[in-house]
């Protein structure tokens, strides 16, 4: 199953899917309103197929109109721990480099057998979109 890592840099939403076998497509980037969201929701389903699950630090997932808009698009939906995030973006090295990599790095964390137990399943069928999510 593919999956696909958000992250956000400073102006731009960056997106890299990854294969079963870890290996990323080029990135992509959406602009930072619900249009770019969307159209990047868009083109990962025409792309990589409607079952791509999504990974996105839990900050992100707060802070983001993404997660609201996937969820209303029906994708499977990952949080990561920022603290894991974090830590693994400062082991690899990631932290001063392109945001494409940490974005390939969080798609990765759902293939990892070992660190997919760590990620947070946000669950589409009790999702309101009337409401906020708590964290």
């Amino acid at each position: 199953m593919t999956s696909c890592g958000l992250w956000l840099s400073r102006s731009r939403l960056v997106a890299v899917v990854v294969d079963d076998d870890g290996r990323a497509s080029p990135a992509l980037l959406a602009t930072t309103d619900d249009e770019g969201r969307w159209a990047l929701l868009e083109h990962v389903d025409a792309v990589h197929g409607l079952d791509c699950e999504l990974v996105l630090p839990e900050d992100l997932l707060k802070a983001d109109a993404i997660s609201r808009l996937a969820l209303d698009r029906g994708h499977d939906l990952w949080a990561a721990p920022q603290r894991l995030v974090e830590a693994i973006r400062r082991v690899a090295g990631l932290a001063t480099g392109p945001p494409a990599r940490t974005a390939a790095m969080i798609a990765r964390l759902a293939i990892v057998p070992g660190l997919r137990g760590h990620l947070r399943r946000i669950d589409r069928r009790g999702y309101d979109r009337r409401q906020l999510p708590m964290l």
